[in-house]
């Protein structure tokens, strides 16, 4: 029996395109899958087979239950996990042919006393982002003690903190520490552009792109999103009220309709990962009609006033769509305050993934 559960419906397709136009704008055409977190929340098994179609052959995820689980779906991929090597983990690396982003002199320590010289393995540098990687001091320490461990890297890393932001000086700076870097590593591929630093120069480039957000139709730049939307989040209806006399809706009664005014339930909440905060703020699209959030955001369904929408429409209407080419995810991150990421990557379990290719 069909479940009252919302839906997210993703485009298999839009992943591919937006994965080849990264690719064609990177300057040595090859590029990697950042894939963590179940894929940015729309589901990692069905979109790292997507991208492998592709041709693409490098995946990075942040933890190593990730890359695990990625191993039994890509069992010829390479794979980096980005969070590092803690201590114990080495023979799970080793036993799952996943690569660890190596990012404190310790962990290189640690790696080179328990691992044979051509298991994988990649390095963080860090060139001003200050969190994880080897400043330049300690990369020349690390050089200088394991001289023959350079021979072992499959690439070494950085991370732009502002590389949706062209103009800024940080960009310069941080290009400048990486060059730095790589001189201490001679021979080594390196890998530097997240997702915005494709639509840098191509100094920016390296051997390697690493995007992530902007596969998943999550805007890069400032300016007009070159990306493909890849998801529609929709929630069946529960119920449609007329009202009979004037009345209050929701926790709070923050919300009022008249007399007459026409309510439409539909199954998503905040238990699902929608945003209490957009309550009253928001919108969404009922048969392609934009319509007002109303009332407080509950634990299991949102509230939408379906007054302006024509008759014809709401009796043809059994979903709402709450993210859709009308309202890309970036939407609605501004209108929360944040960024497409945490609203992709907080829908829930009760949200059913569907794949498409359209």
């Amino acid at each position: 029996m069909p479940a009252a559960s919302p839906e997210l419906e993703v485009d298999l397709s839009a992943i591919a395109a937006n994965y080849q136009l990264l690719k064609a704008r990177h300057a040595a055409h090859k590029v990697a899958a950042v894939v963590k977190a179940d894929a940015y929340g729309l589901g990692v098994k069905a979109v790292s087979s997507a991208l492998w179609a592709q041709d693409c052959r490098v995946f990075f995820v942040a933890t190593l239950q990730e890359g695990v689980q990625l191993r039994k779906h890509l069992p010829d991929a390479r794979i980096g996990v980005f969070n590092g090597l803690l201590k114990g983990e080495e023979a799970y690396f080793l036993r799952n042919r996943l690569a660890p982003v190596l990012n404190d002199a310790q962990q290189v320590e640690r790696w080179i006393a328990k691992a044979p010289q051509d298991a994988p393995v990649m390095l963080h540098v860090d060139t001003g982002m200050t969190r994880l990687g080897l400043s330049h001091s300690e990369l020349e320490a690390v050089v200088g003690r394991f001289p023959g461990f350079l021979k072992s890297l499959a690439y070494v890393l950085s991370h732009l903190a502002c590389a949706n932001e062209p103009a800024d000086p940080k960009n310069a700076e941080q290009l400048k520490r990486f060059r730095e870097a790589l001189r201490l590593l001679p021979g080594v591929q390196a890998s530097f552009a997240n997702s915005s630093g494709h639509f840098l120069p191509e100094d920016f480039h390296f051997d390697l792109g690493r995007p992530g957000c902007a596969l998943y139709g999550i805007s890069p730049v400032e300016e007009k999103n070159p990306m493909r939307q890849v998801a529609v989040l929709r929630a069946p209806v529960l119920r449609l009220r007329v009202l009979d006399r004037d009345e209050t809706v929701g926790y709070g009664a923050t919300a009022a309709l008249g007399k007459g005014s026409k309510l439409m339930l539909a199954a998503l909440g905040y238990a699902d990962g929608w945003p209490r905060r957009l309550g009253n703020a928001g919108h969404a699209y009922v048969s392609g009609h934009k319509v007002p959030l109303l009332g407080r955001v509950s634990m299991d369904m949102t509230a939408v006033d379906v007054t302006d929408v024509p008759d014809a429409a709401l009796a043809s209407a059994t979903h709402v769509e709450f993210i859709n080419g009308q309202q890309t995810v970036d939407d609605v991150a501004r209108a929360c305050d944040t960024i497409g990421y945490e609203v992709f990557t907080q829908l829930g379990a009760r949200i059913a993934r569907r794949y498409t290719n359209a």
